[in-house]
């Protein structure tokens, strides 16, 4: 058995000692000193740093050649220390000697204890007896004895442990510790061997192997066994993730994980990671076995890529991809739960206040009701814009340029491909009121080349085009009053926009503009589709009142509402939008934060007539002693608007929590419900617990109540449990 990769870097114990007694002895053998009891400075054989030795008694006997320092014996060199009772020099044999309470102190904070130790001139030999080390990682090694040959040095009756001890009761055994008859370190290749190992907890034996290793402190990484996770699921049942770590030089790594599931048999996944020096990339990737009715051919997977690489100080590139083998592998291995899978390729620059983009996306449909074949390929998309200094414009103000183009083609439907460029000028100016002006010119042109569009019943190959003027005027006053203490802020604001209508022909394609939600966040935009397939048009004005309290600690109140009216009603705005008639519905936010542990937020949207709720985010995130809490609300109303997959009436609630009993022991929970349908989606509760700041249990019980083909209600069980400094961080 070999376990992974070391979490931080140590020197060899024996290492140490031997270097610390033979330092220190050489010292002794410089002078004969004349007052062994004060402390003397002397010129280090090592380094550059003096060596300062202080003792009850030194003696040298030059007959003998033997130099003996006894009672308090202290070797200090730079932030190096080695204490013991008496250290003896023996020149002829070149042997040193340390006995009684021999203590080490290592500049990076490791303590080395041994009751007694021995170490040739040549650094070939050495033993030593009752070896204890507390390292800097305050892992801890303990031997009966020890003995170096070459490069081995091998311990007898040894146990290793990275728990802490209990200071009352030093006996009372470690929390985990692994015990072994032979324990062998090669100092060539840095490993440590285990022959005849348990592993004990609490002082009780729990697994025996005749083998195993692990790389010795000094190792930052190292191929090796991880942490194991279990799991279990309805689709899978129980499951077993055993990863193995593979360094392959030092800018890549990978991980290789086999897995074992009870119902649907084995199956492996891969990470591999490369750093260059002009960016990084990952890939990964999974094959599984599968029952014949969720699967073709009874293997699922999945393979993902992502990576960024700069090219110039301006220009960089980059992908990220993902492909899955059938509909559902993903959420059955609890890879990600999106329901339509987005690759893109691309290349962008940012220059100053410039900025261009080329990218290519491809699309997956992972729902039941998607086909493939309908799904586009956007390639080429592409985007450039410009934007002038401030104040260098003709008039002053600041201008911006900018194009775009995409290309949209599929097996099946609409081919498009649209071309745009655009520009306009801003300049805001203050009035002797207070008043803040600000007057926008906008000037778009959009071309399309459309193959194979059909609505209503009609048909159209061929071109299509419109020019799009927009002058804007915005007007806000700000007032402010402050006591000294807290601030209070009213800003009355209304926008008026004039564009023509008749913008949106039925034979332009609307690809990009379809996810339209009007709220506070674009009340006072000039367009508020989010792409360039739907323009709003005509003229309209907006209005609204922006409020806030501020106080002097960072506590704060504020608040938005307003409205927008049109000359006419926009068909272009789908029943229920909000938007559609002459008179928008009411919409607006309120955000509270008393304090930095207590943040609470209201996004609404009114109906204009009836003032009934037709759209509430309503969320609170608290934070108090050691409880945390996070609550959210949406309700959302379809209307007349076409009831589809995207959207519908929607009502939920969602609610997490978690609790530190302790600093090292940590609770969670989480539910979702669906109020709409007065049904659960999910939840799930779990613990956290680092015992004795070496053994960390992560553990988490879920229950989700999806249908999906292969994917039925379950609960979820997920444990993993980690030794510190073995095969797995935290």
């Amino acid at each position: 058995m070999v376990a992974g990769p070391a979490s931080t870097r140590r020197r060899s114990t024996l290492d140490r000692l031997r270097a610390d007694l033979l330092a220190a002895a050489a010292v002794v053998v410089l002078s004969a000193l004349p007052d062994p009891a004060r402390a003397q400075a002397l010129p280090s054989l090592a380094s550059d740093e003096p060596i300062l030795l202080q003792a009850d008694e030194v003696e040298y006997a030059r007959e003998l050649e033997l130099v003996v320092a006894r009672g308090n014996v202290e070797v200090a060199q730079g932030d190096r220390i080695v204490r013991a009772d008496s250290l003896t020099y023996n020149r002829r044999d070149g042997i040193v000697t340390a006995q009684g309470n021999v203590a080490m102190v290592e500049p990076d904070g490791s303590v080395m204890f041994a009751s007694y130790a021995q170490l040739d001139e040549g650094f070939a030999k050495g033993i030593a007896r009752d070896l204890k080390a507390r390292l800097a990682d305050q892992t801890l090694l303990v031997a009966a004895g020890s003995t170096r040959e070459g490069r081995f040095t091998q311990m007898d009756k040894a146990a290793y442990t990275a728990c802490e001890l209990c200071e009352d009761k030093p006996d009372r055994p470690a929390l985990w510790q692994i015990k072994a008859d032979k324990v062998t370190h090669d100092e060539q290749t840095r490993d440590i061997v285990y022959r005849d190992a348990t592993l004990e907890l609490l002082g009780v034996p729990i697994a025996y192997t005749p083998y195993f290793s692990h790389p010795d402190p000094t190792v930052d990484r190292r191929s090796g066994v991880l942490a194991p996770t279990y799991r279990s699921n309805s689709t899978l049942g129980s499951r077993i993730d055993i990863p193995y770590y593979i360094v392959i030089d030092p800018a890549t790594d990978a991980t290789v994980t086999p897995m074992w599931t009870t119902d649907q048999g084995a199956g492996l996944s891969a990470e591999y990671r490369r750093a260059l020096d002009n960016g990084a990339y990952a890939l990964e990737g999974m094959i599984a076995e599968a029952t014949d009715d969720v699967a073709r051919d009874n293997v699922r997977g999945y393979i993902a890529g992502r990576g960024r690489f700069d090219l110039t100080d301006t220009w960089r590139w980059g992908f990220d991809g993902i492909w899955a083998g059938d509909d559902t592998v993903l959420r059955v291995y609890d890879i990600t739960n999106r329901e339509t899978l987005t690759s893109t390729l691309y290349a962008e620059e940012l220059n100053g206040r410039d900025y261009a983009q080329i990218a290519g996306y491809w699309f997956q449909g992972l729902r039941s009701t998607q086909r493939q074949s309908e799904l586009p390929t956007a390639l080429p998309m592409a985007q450039w814009s410009r934007l002038g200094a401030p104040g260098m414009a003709p008039l002053g103000g600041q201008w911006r340029m900018e194009s775009s183009f995409a290309g949209l083609s599929r097996q099946d439907g609409t081919d498009s491909y649209r071309a745009t460029v655009g520009g306009g000028w801003n300049r805001s100016y203050i009035g002797s009121e207070g008043g803040v002006y600000t007057l926008t010119a906008n000037l778009r042109g959009d071309g399309y080349v459309v193959d194979d569009l059909t609505d209503d019943g009609r048909s159209f190959n061929g071109t299509a085009g419109r020019i799009l003027p927009e002058i804007a005027l915005d007007w806000r006053l700000p007032m402010v009053r402050s006591d000294g203490e807290t601030r209070q802020m009213i800003e009355p604001i209304v926008m008026g926009v004039i564009s023509p209508y008749g913008g949106n022909s039925w034979k332009i394609p609307n690809e990009d503009s379809r996810d339209f939600e009007f709220d506070e966040t674009n009340l006072f935009s000039t367009q508020r589709f989010s792409g360039y397939d739907r323009v709003e048009g005509g003229p309209r004005v907006s209005y609204g009142l922006r409020v806030g309290h501020y106080t002097g600690d960072g506590g704060q109140i504020t608040g938005l509402v307003g409205q927008s009216l049109r000359a006419r009603a926009d068909d272009t705005f789908a029943p229920g939008s909000g938007l559609e008639d002459k008179v928008s519905d009411y919409v607006g936010r309120v955000v509270v934060t008393p304090n930095p542990n207590l943040d609470l937020y209201y996004r609404f949207r009114f109906d204009k007539d009836t003032f009934e709720p037709r759209r509430t985010d309503l969320g609170a995130a608290w934070i108090v002693d050691r409880a945390s809490f996070d609550l959210s609300y949406t309700l959302l109303r379809a209307d007349e608007r076409e009831v589809t997959e995207d959207y519908t009436d929607r009502e939920e609630v969602y609610f997490s929590a978690g609790y530190d009993i302790t600093d090292d022991f940590k609770i969670f929970g989480s539910l979702r419900r669906d109020l709409e349908n007065d049904r659960s989606i999910n939840h799930g509760a779990g613990f956290a617990v680092d015992l004795d700041n070496c053994l960390y249990i992560v553990s988490e019980v879920r229950r989700s109540f999806s249908r999906d083909r292969d994917i039925q209600p379950s609960t979820d069980v997920l444990v993993r449990v980690v030794l510190r400094t073995l095969g797995g961080t935290y």
